[in-house]
């Protein structure tokens, strides 16, 4: 490729400092390179950069026309390693001139450096690079040895503390200089300028104009005040936005710091569990899948490694990693992983070799900090639905007021309503429609549950999806870990026809030294193994257990407070690690195998693991269902390889292994027995049988072999991958590493049980309640699945156990040639039997929104329409799909049947009350959650394991586990930080509850402050009366008494029934939906402006004023017909008259703030003054409302200033009458419903 088509593409950029002035969206084009230049090919490897769109700076068009997100990084990565490889091209050319000068000095042949191809590996000679400073970057080029020297590391004992000390002095500490936070001043700015205030800033600019000019010669200081006023509203509420915003941020950002990144690393010769931050160049790290990469490090060795660098990348396919150096390029060299990558397969270990802001993500950072957009959620979206309301209908209003005017009354009534007095009535439609206390209540709301979440441990990514969990239908749950408490105990060992030993299971109180020590299982003091009090099976079934087994001792830091899966506190006499810093790692069951070898058989495992070295495994995976080692066994010494023997042990599941075995050994004796269809039914019947009461069971398989033997194998599985692809035989047998695939022999089998929490039983019966439905997808076997579904009560006595469990029989019929699916109750009766059809409806997958025809030279109204669309309305959203109608049964389906599975029988199995998936790998998770979404539910899924990523990624909420991995974190939208299932609950209920109290905001805010409003300025220009509110009490009444209530509404607790009403449906459920709107205005609306108008014309009737005098008088008022009374007289009656509407309606918008509080349950059962729904705020509204109410009336400045008056006592006695009888109506409405949940009026409710 030629240079100058490269710099074409790149942007000015340095990797010395990496902070280029300007970073432009591009889109992906792809350079390809010329086969003539071989010098060059290496720059074909995912070379690409994006051209600078003139469309938008964030979105670019897929092939199909789809709206795809490019990440920022994603773009500087690119930018960092088109920019590095160009000069590392040519300081490559250079380096091989000096090579071949080298290899011509000293006779010897250059090494080439292989770049025609793209998998190539680079073959360095290592003596020959004696200028390290030729490459730049060369941490992944140069001997490892210079890499663990150059950072006074070592390989088999890591950093010694002293290193550690300088190397934090010399590097600093492993992590991200936090990206600069916005600008505080640039917060209140956007605060004083979007939503409501970017109305009001119109209204405030009117309201000056209505003083000067329009309101020459005779301005009204009034409209000046009027002005200043809304000003003082527009800064008030930015500023209360302002501080509850800073003030939400700081809580989110805490929650960081609940669950810091830990990282496993050797120092001082000890493997220990430490703060990620802690890690410093030369640190010896491992690395797991599930994790993510901790540091920029270079690979020592790796097992079957793979790392998912999509987030610098942008690239979704894993990538391969290496030992060996694959490209010049620091950032396309597979011998190289980069902090925040995550770890999807595999194992290794590395050494670090950036740590902060010198990591590849740490410079990206640089490059694209502060060009982030915020995040769409579904409350923005409800609000600004909500905006568009307001605006649409403040438009309308004050068009209609204007028709009115240049129509009618300019030509009729001239003089009657001036232009200025035409504007200053649109100034209060603007004012009155708008509610300025729902941004605020908002942002509070929002900040009150962010305290509950940090209380309650759960930490969200983004508040606003919390009001997300009202329409959550279905909780798709793991068992081990959310459901159990993932504290497996090893109950008995099983080998044989007869063999057995039962192991006693202590409780948390016995377990803390009141009961009396069990006797060891071999010995108390360490004997060998071949103690000849037990058989031969169950010593196999003892080194088994040792031998494969992953759970692992590891010291960790007093201050660490992970709570990784498995993890438990280990007893040990090494003196030179505290026993209160030692724990086990691993997955659960392996920790409990190591436990009773450790605790019950007093055995050394690490000596045993040490004497007998393991030489190949295949780890546990959710598809194979068991695990794999082979292990060199403790031998004389011998050069021979037919005399050493390779034991082969394989661990796992006995429905999956037990078809690999060809051999059992008998109770007590030596020898194998052939396998037989008895034996292996009759342990399977074993195995249903612990199953269904609760317990886990896991078989021992072993095969011995001698050293010859097993390096055939090996080489003849070597030989088999190195065949080209399209050579190789196709075969559904997993790849097991080489190791056998059967002729094992069944030594027996290990029974565990996993406690479920005490908790869950409520908290499952609680989201039952809710209308909740709880789906159990666990890798357990079926019988041992709904036992613990019968004990956390998602199989309910009067469901599932009293009325039957249903499940599918799935047979391949070959007389029809078609497979058909049998619909059983009990096991026993067939209810139905289906052909399968191999035809299923295409799912959508989320996040991806198809559109056709889609072009960047679009009509600019369309333009437009799809933006507004975008900012009201979810483009993920699918249309409303009618909900499957529930079936009164529980039912198990096995994870095997999910692939053969068709629309009709997933419809069947889904509209199950209860339901519980076995067997069931990650990936089928997938599945189930993508099958309930296609069905209109609304799913909650909760994952731990990486595999579970994309189910977390489908769901609606993804639920992650705090004792899970990093992925399944990323992938998540909450991470439940002590693992509990009953927090889901929690953080439904608060979900719900966050949807009621906006809802009673709204409910609260539009009654009073738009439509007892506005109906005063209409009838002021169409029955020609005079106006009954004036725009400074209107205003007053808006932003003081409605506000300071409103921000009281938020604070109300959960009513007794929140978790007793069906999920909100989410296409259907809007913050204000025509329900709200119609009880808002034409009921409580309307009883409020029928008081204050009754107020109002009273006191007009007891000043001698009768109805005939005021209608239809327009500007005739006063004279036609005459009225007995001065103008001052009048105007002093019109002003009392107006402070009399303003009060009345104070009065009446207590009594609605008393009865909005509640949706369903009577005040009475939910007083603000004691009890769980105690509430003071409310009280405190209450009186400040009356404060101001009465500050507004008395004082004389405002009395001369803005022409109000004091209120007789006399005239307010009605609106206290009208007040209590609308609560006394709504209290029995709410009755109603309650007693009629299938009513009208219950449908009517809000």
């Amino acid at each position: 490729m030629p240079e100058k088509d490269l710099k074409e593409g790149l942007t000015n950029f340095r990797w010395v400092d990496l902070l280029p002035r300007n970073m432009v969206r591009r889109q992906e084009t792809h350079l390809q390179t010329s086969r003539s230049a071989p010098s060059s090919a290496n720059l074909s490897r995912r070379m690409n950069y994006r051209r600078a769109s003139l469309f938008t700076s964030n979105d670019r068009e897929t092939e199909d026309g789809s709206t795809n997100i490019i990440g920022r990084d994603c773009i500087a990565w690119q930018t960092m390693s088109q920019q590095l490889t160009l000069q590392l091209e040519q300081r490559r050319r250079s380096e091989l001139t000096n090579l071949k000068v080298q290899s011509v000095s000293s006779n010897r042949k250059p090494t080439h450096i292989i770049s025609n191809t793209t998998d190539a590996t680079i073959a360095l000679d290592e003596n020959t690079i004696e200028d390290e400073s030729l490459l730049k970057v060369d941490v992944h080029v140069i001997p490892l040895e210079k890499v663990v020297e150059r950072f006074n590391s070592d390989l088999t004992n890591g950093l010694s503390d002293d290193i550690v000390t300088q190397h934090h002095a010399t590097f600093g500490y492993n992590k991200l200089t936090p990206s600069r936070p916005p600008s505080l001043l640039w917060m209140f700015i956007k605060q004083l300028l979007i939503g409501f205030n970017g109305i009001l800033w119109i209204a405030t600019l009117f309201a000056f104009l209505s003083y000067k000019p329009f309101g020459e010669p005779a301005p009204d200081i009034s409209s000046l005040g009027l002005g200043v006023i809304l000003i003082i509203v527009i800064f008030a509420s930015a500023l209360f936005n302002f501080y509850q915003e800073v003030k939400s941020m700081k809580i989110v950002a805490s929650f960081s710091k609940m669950q810091p990144a830990i990282a496993t690393v050797k120092r001082n010769g000890n493997e220990m569990q430490l703060n990620a931050e802690q890690l410093v160049p030369g640190d010896i790290v491992r690395i797991r899948m599930g994790e993510k990469v901790p540091a920029d490090c270079r690979l020592i060795s790796c097992d079957d490694l793979q790392v998912n660098t999509s987030q610098l990348t942008g690239e979704s396919a894993p990538v391969n990693c290496t030992i060996k150096c694959t490209d010049m390029n620091f950032m396309e060299s597979t011998n190289i992983i980069f902090y925040s990558s995550l770890v999807v397969q595999g194992t290794g270990e590395a050494i670090v070799v950036n740590i902060g802001d010198l990591t590849v993500l740490g410079q990206v950072g640089k490059m694209t900090q502060g060009t982030g957009g915020s995040e769409i959620t579904g409350l923005h979206r409800e609000i600004n639905r909500f905006m568009v309301f307001v605006i649409v209908a403040a438009l309308i209003s004050i068009i209609l007021l204007w028709l009115t005017w240049a129509a009618w009354l300019n030509i009729a009534q001239n003089g009657y309503i001036t232009v200025n007095g035409n504007i200053v009535n649109s100034i209060g439609m603007i004012v009155t429609y708008i509610p300025e206390g729902l941004p605020a209540a908002v942002t509070l709301v929002l900040t009150i549950v962010a305290k509950r979440m940090y209380k309650q441990k759960v930490m969200v990514k983004s508040l606003a999806t919390i009001e997300a969990f009202n329409c959550v239908s279905v909780i798709a749950t793991d068992k081990t870990g959310t459901l159990t408490k993932s504290q497996m105990t090893i109950t008995a060992l099983l080998w044989g026809n007869e063999g057995e030993y039962m192991i006693p299971i202590h409780t948390e109180h016995e377990q803390n030294g009141t009961s009396e020590q069990e006797p060891p299982i071999i010995g108390r003091k360490r004997p060998s193994l071949s103690a000849s009090d037990i058989s031969s099976a169950m010593k196999d079934l003892i080194l088994g257990a040792c031998l494969c087994n992953n759970a692992a001792k590891q010291s960790s830091l007093a201050n660490n407070n992970s709570d990784s899966v498995g993890n438990s506190t280990l007893e040990t006499n090494d003196n030179n690690i505290s026993s209160s810093s030692i724990q086990l790692v691993g997955d659960a069951a392996d920790v409990a195998l190591y436990q009773l070898c450790n605790d019950k058989c007093s055995m050394d495992i690490e000596q045993v693991k040490k004497k007998n070295p393991r030489i190949n495994t295949l780890p546990f995976n959710s598809k194979n269902k068991f695990m794999i080692t082979a292990n060199l066994l403790e031998q004389t010494s011998t050069n021979n390889d037919d005399n050493i023997t390779v034991l082969v042990t394989l661990k796992g599941a006995p429905d999956f292994v037990l078809s690999r075995c060809s051999s059992y050994k008998p109770d007590y004796e030596d020898e194998m027995l052939p396998m037989t269809d008895e034996f292996r039914s009759f342990i399977q019947q074993r195995q249903e049988t612990l199953g269904r009461s609760g317990y886990r069971v896991i078989a021992m398989l072993q095969q011995k072999m001698s050293k010859r033997q097993y390096d055939n194998l090996i080489e003849a599985y070597k030989t088999s991958k190195s065949q080209p692809q399209h050579q190789q035989t196709i075969s559904d047998e997993p790849d097991l590493n080489g190791l056998p695939t059967n002729n094992y022999c069944f030594i027996g089998m290990f029974s565990l049980l996993d406690p479920a929490r005490p908790e869950v039983p409520d908290a499952v019966l609680k989201a039952r309640r809710a209308h909740i439905r709880i789906a159990m997808v666990t890798g357990d076997h079926p019988t041992t699945a709904a036992a613990i579904a019968k004990e956390v009560n998602i199989f309910s006595k009067q469901i599932s156990i009293d009325g039957g469990t249903d499940t599918l029989k799935i047979e391949r019929n070959n007389e029809i040639g078609h497979t058909q699916a049998h619909f059983m109750r009990n096991t026993n009766t067939c209810l139905e039997t289906h052909i399968v059809s191999e035809r299923t409806t295409s799912i959508q997958v989320k996040g991806i929104k198809r559109t056709s025809n889609l072009k960047m030279k679009s009509n600019i109204f369309k333009r437009i329409l799809d933006w507004l669309l975008f900012y009201l309305r979810d483009p993920n959203q699918v249309k409303d799909i009618d909900k499957l109608k529930l079936i009164p049964y529980g039912v198990v389906v096995t994870g095997g049947d999910i692939h053969s599975m068709d629309d009709y029988m997933w419809d069947w199995v889904l509209s199950h009350q209860e339901i519980v998936f076995a067997r069931a790998s990650p990936e089928q998770k997938l599945r189930i959650v993508m099958e309930f979404s296609k069905r209109g539910e609304v799913v909650a899924v909760t994952g731990d394991g990486t595999n579970d990523a994309p189910a977390l990624k489908q769901a609606d909420l993804g639920v992650a586990m705090a004792a899970g991995t990093d992925v399944a974190k990323e992938a998540g939208d909450m991470v439940l930080l002590d693992n509990n299932f009953s927090s889901i609950i929690s953080a439904i209920e608060t979900g719900r509850l966050l949807s009621d109290n906006l809802k009673k905001v709204a409910i609260y805010l539009l009654p009073g402050g738009s439509w007892s409003e506005v109906i005063p300025v209409f009838f002021n220009a169409w029955l020609g009366i005079p106006l009954p509110l004036s725009l400074f009490l209107a205003i007053i009444f808006c932003v003081l008494n409605d506000v300071v209530n409103s921000l009281a509404m938020v604070s109300e607790k959960a009513e007794q029934d929140i978790m007793s009403r069906p999920p909100a449906i989410r296409r259907k459920t809007h913050l204000v939906d025509w329900k709200l709107l119609v009880h808002a205005y034409l009921i409580i609306g309307t009883i409020e402006c029928f008081t204050a108008f009754f107020c109002f014309f009273w006191y007009y009737s007891s000043e001698g004023i009768p109805l005939q005098s005021i209608f239809f008088t327009y500007a005739n008022y006063g004279t036609d017909p005459p009225i007995n009374k001065t103008s001052d007289e009048l105007l002093v009656i019109q002003q009392t008259g107006q402070s009399i509407y303003y009060v009345a309606l104070c009065i009446m918008q207590m009594f609605n703030l008393l009865s909005a509080r509640t949706r369903y349950v009577s005040f009475f059962n939910h007083n603000p003054f004691y009890g769980k729904a105690r509430n003071l705020t409310i009280i405190v509204g209450i009186i400040f409302s009356t404060a101001v109410g009465l500050i507004i009336t008395l004082v004389p400045w405002f009395n001369s200033v803005f022409k109000t008056r004091p209120v007789p006592i006399k005239y307010i006695c009605p609106a206290l009458g009208f007040g209590a009888a609308l609560f006394i109506f709504d209290e029995i409405r709410k009755l109603l419903v309650r007693r009629y949940p299938n009513s009208f009026l219950a449908k009517m409710a809000w």
